[in-house]
């Protein structure tokens, strides 16, 4: 037990830690369990593709409204009933066998389950830890994240290697059913109840323009960023007159709902004292600053994360135990600065961490870019990934105190939706801009880099291709077997790939150094006035 927590408080905060381990690992397992679905319910990975994206993007529709209706019938209850909804939707895997069923049935179930539990938890660490707890708690809730993206994926992976493909998913409702007990037995009612009137149709609103904006930033990669890559996606009638790309108008439309969401918001706020999103947080400057910097870091880990792992195990062909231990180094070091950071710098600004965390993304960034080639990565490869952890643990664990102690105790608690929003919001935004420079850049070597020596066929074909795929030099081998390439050729035609995928990687590492850069401007502005570490030392 913490000596800072009191038996009552380590309790709770176990309970919430469960939670977001159980949420993380949740995630996790549906992420590294592709293959195995595919086989299972004998679908195509495309049909698991749509599958894992039906969670973030009912949560994101969810998340904010969930805040208010936390505000008005408990966190403890909104916990207690997310935990229910994902032990549901996890025994749905285990009873159903239609892959239908299941993505527009069980995993909206845990889009919801996550809409109600993000925020709860967020809400529950701040009604729970007063002042020099807090930082603490959110630090250890942000270790449980990291507990699960290191440990879920290995134990999955081995699971389905060795048991059976349902073990995973039992583990999983294990941990929803343990938090659900712990929510019901160990979290105790508190008066946070307010009277507040539920706004359904602002709910409704951003609801809708959340999942256009989801679903264009998804398929962005796939429908194109400006253009259509394939007309064919419209109507006859519309495409003379629609060359812009689907998901640029999803987006669009989006930000246009969402516009008109804030508009009605403001009245809603005047008229009944709350609202879905307090137009008044943005008043603060503080409080601003924090949600800035807080979907700057997302940004960062969303886009970096799937960057590099799609680097080592596709550009370099490392093993899934060789590239998985890599990605421990990292999930490790978060998970100890996320607990160390308001202990080690208990005495440091707020904004003094904020500044040393992106100061490490910067030169993550530079290490990552030095150590790695066209055909493989040295052990300075690993320090880059151990201070990549570290920033994200310290940005982890002081965001939220950023936020919290810019409000009152009502708002704070209501904030939890905004955070966990921004968080969805970042993480889709970091892995789409990020992967589509990493795409862009590969495609524009590989055009300009054409060798002369290869088939006119394969040349035409690489010309009049909208996109490059991101290929595996096992992929290109199949390719030069498929064209009948001498060898001379396969040989400059893998040369010219790798190089390509070199390129993509150091320019998504350039856009980290730049958004480490942003962030560092941004924690500066926090102000010298703002001490939210020193005034929550841990006795």
């Amino acid at each position: 037990m913490i000596k800072s927590l009191t038996n009552k408080q380590g309790f709770v905060l176990y309970v919430l830690c469960m939670a977001q381990f159980t949420l993380a690992a949740d995630i996790a397992n549906l992420s590294i369990s592709t293959s195995t679905l595919v086989a299972v319910f004998q679908t195509n990975i495309a049909s698991i593709q749509a599958l894992g994206s039906v969670q973030p993007l009912v949560g994101a529709a969810l998340m904010l409204s969930a805040s208010m209706l936390g505000l008005k019938i408990g966190w403890r209850k909104l916990l207690i009933v997310g935990c229910a909804l994902g032990l549901l939707s996890t025994l749905g895997f285990l009873l159903f066998d239609s892959i239908t069923l299941i993505t527009l049935v069980v995993r909206p179930l845990a889009g919801i389950s996550s809409a109600l539990i993000l925020p709860s938890v967020l809400a529950l660490v701040v009604a729970h830890c007063q002042g020099k707890r807090r930082a603490l708690g959110f630090g250890l809730t942000a270790a449980s994240t990291g507990l699960a993206a290191a440990v879920m994926p290995l134990l999955s992976g081995w699971l389905y290697d060795n048991a059976g493909w349902q073990w995973p998913f039992i583990i999983i409702a294990f941990c929803y059913g343990l938090t659900l007990l712990g929510a019901i037995f160990q979290v105790k009612p508190l008066d946070t109840q307010v009277k507040v009137k539920f706004d359904y149709f602002g709910a409704l609103l951003v609801a809708i323009s959340m999942v256009l904006m989801f679903i264009g930033i998804f398929k962005m990669p796939t429908w194109g960023g400006l253009f259509t890559h394939d007309q064919d996606l419209y109507p006859p009638l519309l495409q003379l007159f629609f060359p812009l790309s689907p998901a640029l108008l999803c987006v669009g439309l989006g930000v246009g709902l969402f516009t008109v969401f804030v508009y009605q918001q403001r009245r809603f706020e005047q008229v009944h004292g709350r609202s879905i999103l307090p137009i008044n947080w943005f008043k603060n400057s503080l409080c601003r600053y924090g949600f800035m910097i807080l979907a700057l870091m997302y940004l960062a880990l969303g886009g970096s994360s799937f960057v590099i792992v799609t680097y080592l195990q596709v550009a370099l062909s490392l093993s899934g135990s060789h590239s998985g231990s890599i990605i421990l180094v990292f999930s490790l070091f978060m998970i100890m600065l996320s607990i160390l950071t308001p202990i080690a710098f208990k005495t440091w600004q707020a904004r003094q961490v904020c500044q040393l965390a992106f100061v490490a993304i910067a030169s993550c960034a530079c290490l990552l870019m030095w150590s790695s080639d066209a055909q493989q990565i040295n052990v300075i490869f690993y320090i880059g990934m151990a201070m990549l952890g570290s920033a994200m643990g310290m940005l982890a664990s002081q965001c939220p105190v950023i936020i919290t102690e810019a409000l009152g105790e009502r708002e704070a608690e209501q904030s939890g939706g905004l955070q966990a929003t921004l968080r969805n919001i970042g993480m889709v935004l970091g892995l789409t801009l990020f992967g589509g420079i990493n795409q862009y850049l590969m495609q524009q070597e590989v055009r300009e880099n054409i060798p002369s020596s290869i088939p006119i066929q394969l040349r035409a074909d690489i010309e009049q291709s909208a996109t490059i795929p991101y290929l595996s030099n096992q992929q290109i081998r199949a390719i030069a077997q498929h064209y009948a390439l001498p060898t001379a050729a396969y040989h400059q035609l893998k040369q010219v790939k790798a190089k390509a995928r070199e390129k993509g990687f150091n320019g998504v590492m350039l856009m980290l150094f730049i958004v480490a850069v942003l962030g560092f401007e941004l924690s500066r502005r926090l102000g010298h006035s703002f001490n939210a570490v020193a005034r929550d030392t841990i006795k």
